[in-house]
């Protein structure tokens, strides 16, 4: 009887600062952006052409979700999953995408233009026609990605892993290859 009586208060104020942490969490990443475009996102995994600019939703599982056309400039969304997701004409300018699951996701015409995509997965993602100009995908894992059409001028590919990458038609003048590496236009 004696330890039933101290481990509800303990409980009580775990879930306590869950919620609280929780309610912090939320209310900071709907500060940031359109709170109702936020919330509909959360809610039902679609946002089409919503405003998220400067959103933090850190570590958020979004697979599958349908973002066309959203504006994510300056997000962070680090550590968050978006496997098999939507993105096609994002505009992700600035946004902090680093250790992202992309796999499978769709981003075809999105501006990523200075995102940072360090240790990002975009194994088998398309990114034809994206604007990847100065991104950081040092460490990202491209295996199998379609980057045709994709504008990858001064991007950071350091250490990243590309087997298998499609890049026909790519704009590369001064992007970091794996090794290191400048590539040179031809």
């Amino acid at each position: 009887m004696l330890n039933s009586i101290h481990v509800q208060p303990i409980i009580m104020k775990r879930s306590l600062a869950i919620a609280f942490s929780l309610s912090l969490t939320l209310g900071a990443a709907v500060m940031a952006a359109n709170p109702t475009q936020v919330q509909k996102l959360l809610n039902s995994g679609e946002c089409v052409n919503c405003d998220l600019s400067e959103a933090s939703l850190y570590s958020y599982v979004l697979d599958g979700v349908n973002l066309t056309g959203a504006n994510l400039s300056g997000a962070a969304l680090q550590g968050s999953k978006l496997n098999s997701a939507t993105l096609t004409k994002i505009n992700g300018d600035r946004a902090n995408l680093a250790l992202v699951q992309f796999k499978d996701a769709n981003l075809q015409g999105a501006n990523l233009t200075k995102a940072n995509l360090f240790g990002a997965d975009l194994r088998n993602a398309d990114l034809s026609g994206a604007n990847l100009q100065e991104a950081i995908l040092e460490g990202a894992d491209l295996r199998g990605a379609n980057l045709n059409q994709a504008n990858l001028q001064k991007a950071n590919f350091v250490k990243a892993k590309m087997a298998g990458a499609t890049l026909e038609g790519a704009k590369m003048g001064g992007a970091r290859m794996p090794d290191g590496s400048e590539y040179k236009q031809k």
